[in-house]
């Protein structure tokens, strides 16, 4: 790296404030100015110039007087602004019995969902990138907020370009879903890995940490790695791509060509048929799927030295039987006088935690380049012209 390489623009400078008094308050809470300006190691000069900026662009509110008690003047408080900006998040991985669904939603700054919608697959039980546009069109529509930029949770691998590189479930290949939605609606999206962005929920708003796993059990199983508030991504973006990982060579035959994958034992559909089949022997049947899973998730966790893990998945599934034996078997796997058992919960973010993981990850990723509008009154027609920067990067916490 050179000399001229590690100076910072003042570009820079602007933006790395911006995100880190944004950091401080998402999603929830308050400080005044000059707590914020201790937190970000700014003058009072550089505080207050920034956070002008930031209420002019409607992403900082004053809130009201702050509460201590003591002596000398009260100063105002301030908080994310949610009347403002909106969001547009997609969660394509929802499926029912054959047919997926398009779940999208518009949330404010929090990441908090104001409207939603839904939409069937077509008369074929499949989803098109046609259809996703579709979506992110009628919310457009909907919203009487200028709208920041918009998400899709896609279940499969999307590189750091915003294409879809393979949708096993899907069916999709190669489609370079950011670029088609950035060209047609001229706002600035982002796509992602749907198991990540519930991860990126349950880690703001649920019980992950800094160093976690979130897995989740559907239609297929994957699960998502967080590393020092740092999803991993992988070489090819496959990281967490556990549901074509072969666990039993001589199991079922799966759509992806290969024997036993974990998807194939262990996915809901495949359960529940197990299940329906077996009622007598429920309890067994999720007991040792919850063992199986144990097994198989005990070696990374242990390389990674992660704390705890979210296990998402519907609740006749993902209960004590499951989570029980899954328990057991990371326990006999991992600990050790010096390792003390990784935390195991079910996530309880229910059905939204991808879509408004999403919404938090388009919001990280575009808020700090955020301009205001020409036209502070700006309604949803104007909203597609609002000019906002198309900086790619994910947040990735």
């Amino acid at each position: 790296m050179t000399t001229s390489q590690l100076k910072s623009t003042p570009s820079d400078i602007r933006i790395n404030n911006i995100q880190a008094i944004f950091d401080l308050l998402f999603p929830t809470e308050q400080m005044s100015r000059a707590e914020l300006g201790r937190r970000v190691g700014l003058s009072r000069m550089a505080i207050s110039d920034v956070v002008k900026e930031m209420t002019e662009n409607h992403l900082l509110r004053e809130v009201g007087i702050d509460s201590r008690k003591g002596r000398g003047k009260r100063s105002v408080v301030l908080a994310i602004d949610t009347n403002y900006w909106r969001t547009i998040s997609l969660d394509i991985s929802q499926q029912n019995s054959e047919q997926f669904t398009v779940r999208g939603a518009l949330t404010d700054l929090c990441g908090r969902i104001v409207e939603r919608v839904e939409v069937p697959s077509d008369t074929e039980g499949t989803i098109s990138p046609k259809m996703v546009l579709s979506v992110c069109e009628k919310l457009l529509h909907i919203s009487d907020r200028p709208v920041l930029g918009i998400g899709v949770a896609i279940p499969g691998v999307v590189n750091d370009e915003g294409t879809v590189v393979r949708s096993v479930i899907l069916g999709w290949s190669s489609e370079p879903l950011r670029a088609d939605i950035e060209k047609k609606l001229g706002i600035p999206a982002t796509v992602g890995n749907d198991t990540n962005m519930a991860l990126i929920a349950e880690r703001y708003f649920g019980d992950c940490s800094a160093n976690s796993m979130f897995v989740k059990i559907n239609q297929g199983v994957g699960s998502a790695v967080c590393v020092n508030d740092e999803i991993v991504q992988g070489h090819v973006f496959a990281a967490g791509e556990i549901g074509h990982v072969v666990i039993d060579p001589n199991g079922p035959q799966c759509i992806c060509g290969k024997r036993g994958c974990l998807e194939m034992l262990l996915s809901a559909p495949k359960l529940r048929a197990r299940v329906a089949a077996n009622p007598e022997r429920r309890t067994q049947i999720l007991g040792e799927a919850g063992q199986q899973l144990g097994r198989a998730l005990s070696m990374p966790i242990g390389l990674l030295d992660l704390s705890d893990i979210s296990v998402f998945g519907p609740p006749e599934i993902v209960g004590e039987a499951f989570l029980g034996s899954m328990r057991e078997e990371l326990d006999a796997d991992i600990v050790t006088d010096y390792r003390t058992p990784p935390r195991l919960h079910r996530c309880q973010q229910g059905e939204d935690v991808a879509l408004r993981g999403q919404a938090v990850s388009v919001i990280r990723t575009f808020v700090a380049t955020t301009r205001q509008s020409a036209d502070t009154g700006a309604t949803s027609d104007t909203a597609t012209n609002t000019p906002v920067s198309t900086a790619t990067e994910a947040h990735k916490k």
